[in-house]
């Protein structure tokens, strides 16, 4: 009688390992990566094709293997990195399972040549793999090292090929497994090249310039360090002020002995040092490493090592929190961004200021509001209320600061503004219409009251006008007089490539301006300029948190750029705004409710009103 039971043949059992560790083109990079920083390589480079789907290298030049090794080293759950039982609870390699090579092979066509380091045997050995089964193995001419080729991966498993997304996609989750292994280890050099073009070129350094390196220049300023010991746990890195505050998630790195790790408590501490800075729904930036002996951290509980625990969580949580409370607490006074955090701004044109007088008014500083308004053109920038003082501005270069010095002065020269004057309540033909706290408009109707919400109001307004101009590629910019270079994370760089042609429908004028680099040469005409940067940031955030809205990328920019661009809570308004923001919102399609479905006028009848007062 034959058994029902039976043993699996080992290149099935490798398809069933690589459905567990090899989920997308990232988790090889991942693994491989992880495999040259454990063989003690200093220098390490990857180089995809197409989002990682046609071709995956990794070069080192570590320690290397002889041509057994080699061999060896594609056999399930071989390693080098642990002999014995007691080994796995004191773990301070990156990988340790020997799971990962004989997975990638079974799925993909596969290239492996190293050298070892040994001088017993100074010859390079190549091994090559076909779905699986070896094809060939003979020596090479290689120095000390490693490359690993991975070609046309899942070419046999048509089921996860038809998963695979974009490949701009693919290359943002290959990044992320990249970043946080060239930030947790500053001292070694990563080089990343997608389809012939360097993305990231990362010299070895200290932590620091190694965030500036991935990040951009303008981290550099803007990013405090931060260091704390308590017995044997350490706790290092840097913390950004409230500048590098996102709406979205990205941009948080937690690292315990070196390994990048997912921890929901550990993040909640950090949340939790800034939870009076920053409101519900904004993260802000960290790179911290915890750092404790191997013994009290159990790193085998996750299938891609991504989760740890801890033999007394609680005690990391409070070390942890406390660092950063130290640090923001110590440098709330001397880091831009972390003592008095600015008004949400709108980012549209705001009236001409005042004429600059370099002993009136510092640089940097806004005169005060525009006595005589354009009734047809919106004043949302949020400027400060008569009386309320200057409104702060984001520092500019010195370059920038003298050039727009001479400007005033030229524009002082040909025209005098006259003194503002203080304008109160006034009642007109349509009855009175108030601001209430500066976030809604209270009006009259025939029925009762009205309040609305002007920010989703003013969205709804821009988010209809947005999706017109998409189909009708009809949006009208103001071309800036210095057109801005803006330098951008690798994955925010790869977003806005991928939703640069519905930008420019918009109105902008935006182009590729070499590696990581967009030039922005006009913006749309109700924009502002001077923040161009931030406010594609902050579409990109959006962007990507906004994918339950809509799949079609065309609503999701549409809805991002109306939620960034509209009137904020707390912008102080005109009368004559408020009026021609309500005419607008009902000239709409959809006037009751926000591109997202939350409501934007709500309506107190007199009925409702008398009840209230119990007038019967």
């Amino acid at each position: 009688m034959t058994s029902k039971i039976h043993i699996l043949p080992e290149i099935l059992t490798n398809k069933i390992a690589a459905g567990e560790v090899i989920q997308r083109p990232a988790s090889v990079v991942k693994e491989l990566m992880e495999n040259a920083i454990d063989a003690g390589a200093d220098k390490i480079e990857v180089t995809i094709e197409q989002g990682g789907r046609t071709l995956i290298q990794v070069t080192d030049n570590g320690q290397g293997m002889n041509g057994d090794e080699l061999k060896l080293a594609f056999r399930r759950h071989a390693t080098s990195k642990i002999a014995k039982v007691d080994d796995l609870f004191k773990i301070a390699t990156l990988g340790f399972r020997g799971e990962a090579l004989a997975s990638i092979a079974s799925v993909a066509m596969v290239e492996a040549i190293s050298k070892s380091a040994d001088g017993d045997d100074t010859e390079a050995f190549v091994l090559k793999y076909d779905a699986g089964r070896e094809t060939t193995f003979e020596p090479s001419a290689w120095p000390v090292g490693t490359q690993i080729t991975i070609k046309n991966l899942f070419f046999n498993v048509p089921a996860r090929l038809k998963f695979l997304k974009g490949k701009r996609t693919e290359l943002n989750h290959i990044l992320d497994i990249f970043k946080p292994l060239a930030l947790s280890h500053p001292d070694l050099q990563f080089k990343l090249t997608s389809d012939q073009k360097v993305l990231l070129d990362c010299k070895p350094g200290d932590p620091g310039q190694r965030i500036v390196q991935i990040f951009g220049r303008e981290y550099e300023k803007k990013i405090v360090s931060v260091e704390n010991t308590r017995g044997q746990v350490k706790i290092t890195g840097y913390i950004g002020n409230l500048d590098l505050v996102r709406v979205a998630r990205g941009e948080q790195y937690l690292f315990v002995n070196g390994r990048p790790v997912t921890d929901r408590l550990l993040n909640n501490a950090v949340y939790g040092a800034y939870r009076s800075l920053i409101q519900r729904g904004e993260f802000p930036f960290f790179v911290l490493m915890v750092d404790l002996p191997p013994a009290e951290v159990d790193v085998n509980v996750h299938p891609t090592k991504s989760e740890v625990k801890f033999k007394d969580e609680w005690r990391v949580y409070h070390i942890l929190k406390e660092t950063v409370e130290t640090g923001l607490r110590e440098t709330m006074k001397m880091v831009p961004g972390l003592h008095d955090r600015p008004r949400a701004q709108s980012f549209f044109s705001r009236p001409e200021p005042a004429p600059f007088s370099p002993d009136q008014t510092p640089r940097g500083e806004y005169a005060g509001p525009n006595p005589n308004p354009d009734p047809n053109q919106f004043n949302l920038y949020g400027g400060g209320e008569p009386g309320t003082g200057p409104t702060r501005f984001p520092e500019r270069s010195a370059e920038d600061s003298e050039l727009l010095r001479k400007a005033r002065e030229f524009s002082q020269v040909l025209q005098r503004n006259p003194e503002p004057v203080a304008r109160g309540p006034e009642r007109t033909a349509g009855g009175f219409i108030w601001q209430v706290h500066n976030k809604y408009i209270l009006s009259q109707i025939n029925s009762g009251i009205a309040i609305i919400d002007q920010h989703v109001a003013h969205e709804r307004i821009l988010f209809e006008e947005a999706m017109h101009q998409l189909d009708t590629r009809s949006g009208h910019s103001q071309t800036l007089l210095f057109p801005q270079t803006v330098e951008f994370p690798p994955d925010d760089y790869n977003t806005l490539l991928d939703i640069l042609p519905d930008l420019n429908k918009l109105g902008f004028q935006v182009r590729e301006f070499g590696p990581r680099t967009l030039l922005i040469e006009a913006v749309p005409v109700d924009m502002r300029g001077g923040a161009e940067g931030d406010v594609l940031r902050e579409i990109v955030d959006y962007y990507r948190s906004n994918r339950e809205f809509d799949y079609s990328p065309g609503k999701r920019l549409s809805a991002s750029y109306a939620c960034k661009a509209a009137v904020k809570a707390g912008d102080p308004l005109t009368e004559e705004e408020m009026r021609t923001l309500v005419d607008r919102l009902f000239a709409t399609e959809h006037p009751f409710y926000c591109p997202h479905g939350r409501p934007i006028i709500i309506q107190l009848t007199i009925d409702e009103l008398d009840k209230r007062f119990e007038r019967h």
